[in-house]
């Protein structure tokens, strides 16, 4: 017998808060996740956002989405899909999604970072998968810098390496610019992001960044990519914190850029800067990865990963595709740019 069953929002919400009539437990979602959820600011109480299959008594298979407005609109992440490699191959990952693409119609419902069988189950509801791979830049094997490359980089003189999140701090005025650490945008902020997204394939509200450095959550998982664990989904937190940080020159921002550091790895998921400060938003980032003494740096913009390949810090650079699961209604941007990461798919 197969059964299948969905939570919503607020049951999730009330599992938190100690509730557990709902039947959730930390084997299908864990607390960190859920309470990025509940905080996401397009949620509502009523929405179905996790469905899982039942069979033989026990959970074979689960997915999980979130809103978001993209253009204007509100479409529906898919962030999570896992089947027991036991039950592969019955069609059970395919009910999960069906149940909720069922709720929210597939032309409102998207994927990213797909894998093979995640795009073959979107294939059946008449997505189409578009590949971007000129955008995931990954520079790996760390090189200590020497003290003249460190020199070159004045503006970040006396930084010092941060561990955690709580340490973050506005940095001195050196210069011209103020370095600032920041887990919300403000107006000015915003307006700058909106200037300079046009080519996003996915341009995110002011209401999506905040949700996304206040609430990080698991890395999106491909079905091959999960064993037969009791939560194939362990907790994120204390792996990595992320971070706004905001370039300030005359009392203005003129660049954002969102960071994420786990280990000795480093990741930039936005970037946004004025063309004219194109150099001290670089700058700041190299500061990040010569301070942080980073092993390996990840970042989606080409011009970013040339700049950082021109100045020889790290001994070798690769490019793997991005990929996501679209309705063919999707409007698609010419030239489009896939920022990262998307919703939570931090990867």
């Amino acid at each position: 017998m197969v059964e299948i069953r969905t939570f919503t929002v607020g049951q999730i919400g009330q599992w938190l808060e100690g509730d557990d009539g709902s039947g959730l437990s930390e084997s299908v979602i864990t607390r960190t996740r859920a309470r990025a959820i509940v905080h996401n600011p397009y949620a509502k109480p009523d929405d179905p956002v996790v469905a899982t299959v039942i069979a033989e008594g026990e959970t074979v298979a689960f997915t999980a989405l979130f809103p978001d407005r993209v253009g204007g609109e509100l479409y529906y992440w898919f962030s999570t899909l896992w089947c027991h490699p036991d039950h592969r191959g019955k069609g059970y990952a395919l009910i999960a999604v069906g149940t909720l693409m069922e709720h929210y119609t597939p032309a409102r419902c998207l994927d990213s970072w797909a894998a093979d069988e995640t795009i073959e189950i979107f294939k059946y509801f008449g997505h189409q998968t578009h590949y971007f791979p000129q955008y995931k830049h990954t520079l790996a094997t760390f090189k200590h810098p020497t003290l003249k490359q460190i020199a070159s980089y004045s503006l970040h003189r006396g930084w010092k390496p941060l561990s955690r999140r709580k340490r973050l701090k506005a940095q001195p005025e050196t210069k011209d610019y103020t370095i600032q650490y920041v887990d919300n945008i403000d107006p000015e902020t915003a307006q700058l992001i909106h200037t300079h997204s046009g080519k996003d394939l996915l341009p995110r509200s002011a209401e999506m960044l905040d949700w996304i450095m206040q609430h990080p959550f698991l890395h999106t998982a491909p079905l091959a990519d999960r064993t037969a664990s009791t939560n194939p989904f362990p907790d994120n937190v204390g792996r990595y914190w992320i971070s706004g940080v905001k370039i300030i020159r005359d009392n203005k921002p003129v660049a954002f850029y969102i960071i994420r550091q786990a280990d000795s790895e480093l990741s930039i998921k936005y970037l946004y800067y004025c063309p004219e400060h194109k150099e001290a938003a670089f700058g700041s980032i190299i500061g990040h990865i010569l301070q942080l003494q980073a092993h390996s740096f990840t970042t989606r913009s080409k011009d970013l990963s040339d700049y950082v390949v021109r100045l020889g810090i790290f001994s070798k650079a690769t490019t793997i595709p991005i990929s996501y699961s679209l309705p063919t209604s999707f409007p698609l941007p010419p030239h489009a740019a896939a920022q990262g990461g998307d919703g939570d798919a931090f990867v």
